[in-house]
């Protein structure tokens, strides 16, 4: 690869790699500094790779051995030391004189993977004998010995280190988890989803493999209750190991993934988008003739939110391609498979233009939160996300529904008869939407995810963009925000 096309490839991904910096350094002006030492150092390489697909691995483990590098210019040297004869019977703590070195040994023991943490404890805290210790776990003396060598090096090492915790150690992410079952349910899954650190494991070990003990410092938790969590993680395919390394293998639609696509949706589409509700405007007098339940019953504007939104939910169920499933975890003997990924939504709540919450398609427009339906026999109707967050799921009566009605075959003539044009374009738009969102998903992932999200795409991109299209329109000045008695997004038929 040239210097010039590295320095292209490099300018696209510069935020990517400041972003990468900042989580690692958590200083702004110590992040400017790595960057700049990774970008010269990819620079400087980059005519030795022969293939440019590997780039972004190549940068990502340049980054790394930089990083490393980083760390070996700021150690901070102390005088806390370990014996290297290992004294039957002494205590370790003995060897530290001074209070914050005893600190600093103690926060570097709950750093040690278990291997290492189990001997160390069992001699130095316990005072178990090398033979002892060896019946216990089933090692071999010599095995034991190198485990306390290795260790006490380790030790050292990390006392003589300034550990800088990462971010998420007070901080965590928001994250999401996303999943569809295709068997059993399992509770302990479910618990699993819904605590926070799980979710921050896999945000951290996202871009490259990490350690227990990388883990343990940018998570602030000590390695012997990460390794827990791990495990977990192994038997639900979420994440995979590599050596002594742990690597997220499930995508992570990031903020960065999110601000990338909706960026170039905004570039390319949004004139499209306008150009089909105009068209869809000006068939609303001929669509109105159809004589469905509530044709003179609402302004123009709601009725067309309502068809749109339809229309746009109808468009991703037939263009998503569906999602191959595969393997979570195991009941018995039996398989349970499915979809599983997360979202990093830093900006879900503060971004409510293009709100993924929102099936409709409308997203968040100004105070306003779409919905959709789930449709039962003769009108009856359940929230999935009405109006207010206390109403969920509760059960209306017919006098309260406000949305138009259509019997299916009044709706077939709406969608592939009046509108049959526009939804035509709307659904060669979402393929082109789909394959773009997949694309950039790839850019913004580590290869560990790249096979699943051929398994999963453009299925969870098509359906976590559609806020995007209400927002398109509004931006464009195609549809206006509902006034506050209005609820646009509802659209329901008739058995």
């Amino acid at each position: 690869m040239t210097t010039q096309k590295a320095g292209e490839l490099i300018s696209e991904n510069m935020r990517t790699l400041y972003l990468w910096s900042l989580h690692k350094t958590s200083d702004p002006y110590k992040a400017e500094d790595l960057c700049s030492d990774i970008i010269l150092a990819v620079l400087k390489s980059a005519p030795n790779l022969k293939c440019d697909d590997a780039f972004f691995g190549f940068v990502w483990k340049v980054a790394a051995n930089t990083y490393k590098h980083y760390l070996r210019k700021n150690l901070k040297h102390t005088s806390a030391e370990l014996d290297e004869d290992i004294p039957d019977g002494s205590d370790l703590e003995d060897d530290i004189c001074e209070k914050e070195q005893e600190n600093t040994l103690r926060r570097e023991l709950a750093f040690l993977s278990e291997k290492y943490r189990l001997c160390t404890v069992a001699y130095y805290y316990e005072g178990m004998s090398i033979k002892d210790i060896s019946e216990k776990y089933g090692l071999t003396a010599q095995t034991v010995k190198f485990n306390l060598f290795q260790s006490r090096k380790i030790l050292k090492e990390g006392i003589a280190m300034e550990r800088q915790f990462g971010e998420k150690s007070f901080n965590p992410q928001p994250f999401n988890f996303r999943y569809i079952f295709n068997g059993n349910y399992n509770n302990a899954f479910d618990t699993l989803v819904t605590r926070k650190l799980p979710g921050q494991i896999l945000l951290s070990a996202y871009y490259e493999p990490m350690t227990v003990e990388q883990l343990s410092v940018e998570l602030g938790i000590a390695s012997v209750y990460l390794e827990d969590e791990l495990d977990t993680l192994l038997r639900y395919n979420f994440i995979k190991q590599q050596g002594k390394k742990y690597q997220t293998c499930i995508p992570i639609l990031t903020a960065d993934y999110n601000e990338a696509i909706l960026k170039a949706l905004n570039e390319k589409y949004s004139d499209r988008v306008k150009a089909l509700v105009d068209s869809m405007r000006e068939k609303l007098p001929e669509i109105k003739k159809i004589g469905f339940e509530g044709c003179d019953k609402f302004p123009d504007n709601i009725l067309l939110w309502d068809i749109f939104a339809y229309a746009v939910m109808s468009g991703t169920q037939q263009t998503d391609g569906g999602a191959k499933f595969r393997t979570i975890y195991n009941v018995g003997d039996k398989e349970v498979t499915g979809i599983c990924y997360g979202i990093e939504d830093k900006n879900l709540e503060a971004s409510r233009d293009y709100g993924t919450i929102a099936y409709a398609g409308l997203g968040m427009i100004g105070d306003h939160k779409a919905t959709w339906i789930e449709f039962n026999a003769a009108y009856s109707v359940k929230y999935a996300d009405g109006f207010s967050r206390d109403r969920r799921d509760r059960e209306v009566r017919l006098e309260d529904v406000k949305f138009p009605s259509f019997t299916l075959e009044q709706r077939d003539h709406l969608l592939y008869g009046i509108l049959g044009e526009e939804f035509g374009a709307l659904k060669e738009m979402m393929t082109e939407v789909g394959k773009l969102a997949t694309e950039t998903l790839k850019d913004h992932s580590p290869d560990c995810a790249a096979e699943v999200i051929d398994y999963h795409c453009p299925h969870i991109v098509l359906w976590n963009l559609m806020g995007w299209y209400g927002g398109a329109a509004v931006k464009t000045g195609a549809l206006k925000p509902a006034e506050e008695n209005e609820f646009p997004g509802f659209f329901g038929f008739k058995n």
